[in-house]
């Protein structure tokens, strides 16, 4: 995608984003904070699944890699 391809489409979400703030007024606050809300939930969820992943393969790997790697530094 060409340079200035990208920033027609940049400049085409910018004017949505300032359209789509002067139809909703007051309530553009609360949605912001709705869609952050929402995307940060989002990564929580996935972080704790990540986490969940990573501590059932480490209950599967054999006592020599976790000793291996708990030496110290």
């Amino acid at each position: 995608m060409s340079v200035l391809m990208r920033f027609i489409v940049l400049l085409i979400l910018a004017v949505i984003a300032i359209l789509l703030t002067v139809i909703l007024g007051d309530y553009g606050p609360w949605y912001l904070s709705w869609l952050l809300g929402t995307g940060f939930m989002v990564l929580v969820a996935a972080m704790g699944g990540v986490l969940y992943e990573e501590q059932e393969d480490a209950l599967d790997r054999p006592a020599e890699v976790k000793n291996r790697s708990s030496s110290g530094y």
